[in-house]
């Protein structure tokens, strides 16, 4: 990136900050215009703490590299949930302040609403618990999601094939070992024949995994034909990309970096640089290339993080796609951007030969909340027909 690139980037993250310091003066503003109409509130403690939850998520974020473990893990929990709590606390006062003004144009609001502003606020930052108590539930109680694929083309002796999914596990400071535990003993009840990890195995930094020896439970994962890996646009935030490739293997599962294997004699198993790769240095195959010496004949099943350019598997012949990223938006409204950005950002999508399966994923990023989404592991019943 040259000079003018990075003077850009500044400014549009200051835009950023900006904005989002004076949507939180606005939550705030509300707030204690609300209760100072029933109780005394302490001005200065009470700026003092909107103010320590608004910038919990941004020093979270920066401390990464030099904050100790624990006050580090505490930051970014109450950073993660602070966020969740703004859009929906802003979504909820903007709301509100709408009918304000149409029932003081109007006049339409009771003197009794009036006079116990208190308790509206009281009432909008109830709801917002509550919300957020149902998605902290959906995001770490995950399920099994099942799918039917069937793909017209023989595979060796094969008739079907049990593959199990996950992607965007995101361990780090808040996604440790006991959540990856748990990931292993929900694929292992599928009983599968082959299991993929779709990409942000890890969350960015590297350390904590390090720490908590966390990879050590894939050693417990049990299937037929092995473990797979790709890696996804977290991994290499990292900017540690070949280390982590080094950790996923000495667990013994296989990380397929731009590279095409067959498995069992029967199928071809491709896994694709996550596009992030270009950005640090990790030039990204054309999906044509890596499967110059394939026999396309046989079913082709492509691991690729992101679920974009999908053009590009298809005109390959390609048969299924695996990905993740998308995390379906995780929390309203989120998820109406990501269903604008991708063709399919989740669950099962089928267009003539080429299949397509999106994992919601089974950790999250950021606020360890879901609504709308719920955590899972996917289970797919591939049969192949001719």
């Amino acid at each position: 990136m040259d000079k003018r690139g990075y003077i850009m980037q500044f400014v549009f993250v200051g835009i950023v900050l900006i904005i989002y310091g004076l949507l939180n003066y606005y939550i705030g503003l509300r707030g204690i215009q609300g209760v100072n109409a029933k109780f005394s509130v302490n001005k200065i403690i009470y700026w003092i703490i909107i103010f320590l939850f608004a910038v919990s998520f941004i020093v979270g974020m920066l401390g990464r590299s030099f904050l100790p473990e624990l006050p580090g893990r505490v930051i970014n929990t109450i950073g993660g949930y602070w966020i969740a709590a703004f859009v929906y606390l802003l979504c909820l006062v903007i709301i509100i302040d709408i009918f304000r003004l149409l029932g003081n144009r109007f006049n339409l609001i009771p003197a009794v609403v009036k006079n116990n502003t208190w308790f509206i606020v009281f009432s909008v930052v109830a709801a917002v618990v509550i919300i957020l108590a149902v998605g902290t539930y959906n995001a770490i109680v995950p399920k099994v999601n099942e799918y039917e694929v069937s793909i017209d083309k023989k595979a060796g002796n094969m008739s079907q094939l049990k593959c199990t999914m996950i992607s965007d596990i995101h361990l780090g400071e808040i996604i440790g070992r006991d959540r990856l535990h748990n990931a292993v003993e929900l694929i292992n009840k599928t009983e599968p024949d082959l299991v993929v990890i779709a990409g942000d195995l890890f969350d960015s930094a590297i350390e904590p995994v390090k720490k908590g020896n966390m990879l050590e439970e894939l050693k417990g994962i049990k299937s037929r034909f092995g473990t797979y890996v790709v890696l996804g646009n977290h991994d290499y935030f990292s900017n540690s990309a070949d280390e982590i490739t080094s950790m996923i293997e000495a667990t013994g599962a296989i990380v397929l970096r731009d590279k095409a294997i067959k498995v069992n004699d029967s199928f071809y198993l491709v896994g694709r640089e996550d596009k992030t790769g270009q950005r640090f240095g990790y030039k990204r195959t054309a999906l044509e290339d890596l499967l110059k010496e394939a026999d396309t004949g046989l079913p082709v099943i492509v691991l690729d993080h992101q679920p974009s350019e999908l053009n590009e598997p298809r005109k390959a012949g390609v048969d299924l796609q695996l990905s993740g990223h998308t995390h379906a938006g995780q929390f309203f409204p989120a998820n109406l951007v990501t269903n604008m950005i991708f063709e399919e950002d989740f669950g099962h999508f089928k267009d003539g030969s080429f299949n397509l399966v999106v994992s919601c994923g089974y950790g999250t990023w950021g606020p360890t909340v879901r609504i709308g989404s719920q955590s899972e592991v996917v289970k797919l019943n591939i049969s192949f027909t001719q």
